[in-house]
């Protein structure tokens, strides 16, 4: 056979591979044509006739919850139909984006002849209960019984120096800071990704609010709740010319700010999803201000250098040259052939797609997740992003390092650039933030031993064996192998605590806005062990790195732990750090002056 220059790199199945991608294109483009010129009547007639021939496919009679959560429009709808409260907040990034941020204040709750009560869900309590972490009625009483017995000890020191003729001291009104949570999915993906399990128990927006936390969820950039630029517009080339570097430089870093500030939290804790989570690795290591303000970073199936694509054509393609992304799905946004079928199709039928389309190009078999939870979940998976993001990401796979944007492509496919320049890596070793990674066994985009390389010494690695990339969101068992884990790490590392007066909180705040949180926390638990007596305060100063072992869980899980270290102060089986001791030696020094 002659061999022809760059037409016989490829075998004879690459190009029947090539022939039959095209002439699928061909004919969904049809389809979509097809499709814009039928009135929406006759559409709707037709998802009415195919659910009455092939009654099976439809969810209702699979679970009453279903029909509700998939057609959902906004998270305004899927928390109502949850009964728990929204609030909806705005960021403006330093480079003018705005970010639709959402924030469950709290837990559920009724009316009853008592007023407003607390009303959080069965499941949900015997998971807190099982893992031994107090609901958030609790902790609010706990906090108003020791309000109650500060106001009538300063009321009975205020009788005595009304009798001594002294000066009266005015009560303190105490002011509760809740520990808060942000979550931020992942790429293409929105903040519904959080809300969409059928079981209260397996989200994990509504475990964290029902434990007293403050849950907030991010949007990155472009997304449906962030097509906001002050001075640009969505159908312009400009509006989406951003980068993983944008999310890192602005999206994060600017979002926790406005958290803070609007909390009066001097820390958050930080759990992502996928590019969540290389979004945090990226933006703690180039941004160490941030490491101070997040007190422990969770990252559920963490990607940072995917090893590449199931399919070998299409890895081939992209890792020989990133841009032909370009030339495919211009330079605006990907994938909106997808979300064209998502509102076309019926949600069995897309997520039979849905699932064909991850088995090519990731060989996951999605066997974690129930077909009516996949049915509704893939409702909410897609949304907007740029294109850019995703010739990023193919950079990454085709270097494998984990470096920023390269804006200087190379002119031959196959030849490095990195000749004549040298992208920035992102130097996630410097990072300070305690963190812990959870992955899953036949998840395809994580390469655990070179993200375990390029990072520092961790609080601990969970493996869930039989879990794939999605089901860290939607997979059955969520709550048995992952969130004991979560929740035990969170009562170790997060913030809570009540400021003592207006002033108070202003004074800690200003303290943590110039010298870092991370500074602060460790004076209050330097205080807290000077109290109770302890003198292992912190590894830094010299405490001994110990290993946590998994049999000292709540609810062993078949987790497999690797490379889990913690020091002495994050194992022990502590409360959340709270800045009333802090505030209470600082008025005991007072006194004693």
């Amino acid at each position: 056979m002659v061999s022809i220059p760059i037409v016989s790199r490829l075998s004879f199945g690459d190009y029947r591979s090539i022939t039959f991608t095209f002439i699928i294109l061909g004919i969904e483009t049809c389809f979509r044509l097809i499709a814009y010129l039928i009135p929406g009547v006759i559409l709707d007639a037709g998802k009415a006739l195919v659910e009455k021939i092939f009654p099976w496919v439809v969810t209702n009679h699979m679970s009453p919850r279903a029909p509700p959560l998939e057609n959902a429009a906004n998270v305004q709808e899927m928390l109502r139909f949850w009964n728990y409260p929204v609030q909806e907040h705005l960021v403006r990034t330093q480079d003018n984006y705005l970010l639709g941020v959402h924030r469950i204040t709290h837990g559920r709750e009724r009316v009853s002849a008592k007023g407003i009560v607390p009303n959080p869900p069965k499941d949900i309590v015997s998971l807190l209960r099982e893992n031994g972490v107090p609901l958030a009625a609790e902790t609010k009483e706990a906090h108003a019984n020791k309000q109650r017995q500060r106001h009538r000890r300063d009321h009975e020191e205020d009788l005595e120096a009304d009798l001594d003729q002294k000066i009266h001291k005015t009560t303190k009104k105490g002011d509760y800071i809740k520990p808060v949570v942000l979550l931020y999915h992942g790429f293409m993906m929105c903040s519904e990704v959080w809300l969409c399990n059928l079981d209260e128990e397996r989200n994990l927006a509504f475990v964290l609010a029902e434990a007293g936390y403050d849950v907030w969820l991010g949007n990155a950039r472009g997304n449906k709740y962030s097509l906001k630029h002050m001075f640009l517009k969505p159908h312009e080339k400009k509006f989406w010319e951003f980068s993983m570097d944008e999310l890192a430089l602005f999206d994060m870093p600017d979002t926790v700010d406005y958290i803070l500030n609007r909390t009066g939290a001097p820390s958050l804790v930080y759990i992502g999803f996928s590019q969540g989570t290389a979004q945090a690795f990226a933006s703690l290591s180039i941004n160490p201000d941030l490491n101070d303000k997040i007190s422990l970073f969770i990252a559920l199936a963490p990607a940072t250098t995917p090893p590449g694509l199931e399919n070998g054509l299409v890895n081939a393609v992209v890792k020989a040259a990133p841009n032909v992304i370009y030339l495919l799905l211009g330079r605006k946004t990907p994938l909106t052939a997808a979300l064209f079928w998502q509102n076309l199709l019926h949600p069995t039928t897309y997520a039979a797609i849905i699932d064909l389309a991850v088995k090519f190009l990731f060989g996951w078999n999605s066997r974690s997740m129930s077909l009516v939870q996949k049915a509704v979940s893939y409702q909410h998976l897609y949304s907007f992003t740029s294109v850019r993001i995703l010739v990023h990401w193919f950079q990454i796979i085709r270097t494998q390092v984990f470096q920023m944007y390269d804006d200087v492509q190379p002119r031959v496919p196959y030849l490095s650039s990195t000749r004549s320049h040298c992208p920035h890596p992102f130097p996630t070793n410097q990072i300070s933030t305690p963190i812990a990674i959870f992955y899953g066994g036949d998840d395809s985009l994580v390469d655990i031993k070179s993200l375990l390389s390029d990072l520092p010494e961790l609080v601990g690695v969970w493996e869930v064996p039989a879990y794939e990339h999605l089901d860290f969101l939607w997979a059955e068992g969520l709550d048995k192998h992952v969130y004991p884990q979560i929740l035990q790490l969170l009562e170790s590392h997060s913030f809570n605590g009540h400021i003592s007066t207006d002033n108070e909180k202003k004074r800690i705040l200003r303290r943590a806005a110039s010298n870092g949180a991370g500074t602060m926390l460790r004076e209050i638990r330097t205080l807290v062990h000077e109290l109770e007596g302890n003198d292992d305060i912190d590894a830094e100063d010299g405490g001994s790195s110990t290993v946590v072992s998994a049999s000292n869980t709540p609810n062993r899980s078949p987790l497999v732990e690797r490379h889990s270290f913690a020091s002495p102060r994050r194992s022990r089986s502590s409360s959340r750090l709270t800045a009333h001791n802090f505030i209470d030696a600082q008025e005991q020094q007072h006194q004693g002056e």
